[in-house]
């Protein structure tokens, strides 16, 4: 009996840290303000591109997430102090063709600075096709 409570114990006392909240995130979050757009002919200006789903990766490739721009092609949401680029892709997850100037790491790139607000756009070629939809939360 004693071995079993010592082994519960000594499990117990291990996986606490799997199950501790993760560090303090504060003097570390910054905040970006998205927008998509899409050129309406090779090198014009474009219009806004709504719900284009963009990953962005942490220099270094050290991690990556999803965002979603909403009908009006803007989106803004808080990130981890950094360097990270932008891909863009359908909701369908096939990629939508950037603008050559949004191919150019200087336009697809972008620097956060713990407590303050980026604006960045990407801009898909006049001919990128985009596709896809949300599924719906109703019940089925």
């Amino acid at each position: 009996m004693k071995r079993i409570v010592l082994l519960v114990t000594f499990l117990a006392v291990a996986a606490a840290p799997l199950l501790a909240q993760s560090d303090d995130l504060s003097g570390r979050i910054a905040f970006v303000s998205l927008t998509t757009a899409q050129e309406t002919q090779p090198g014009a200006p474009g219009k806004f591109a709504p719900n284009v789903l963009v990953r962005f990766t942490k220099e270094g490739g050290s991690s990556t997430f999803l965002t979603l721009t909403a009908r009006d092609g803007t989106a803004f949401f808080p990130v981890e102090a950094g360097r990270y680029c932008g891909d863009a892709y359908g909701l369908n997850g096939k990629v939508a063709r950037l603008s050559p100037r949004s191919t150019q790491e200087l336009y697809r790139c972008f620097t956060v600075i713990p407590g303050k607000v980026i604006e960045f756009s990407l801009t898909l070629a006049a001919d990128a096709t985009y596709g896809g939809s949300v599924p719906s939360l109703g019940v089925e």
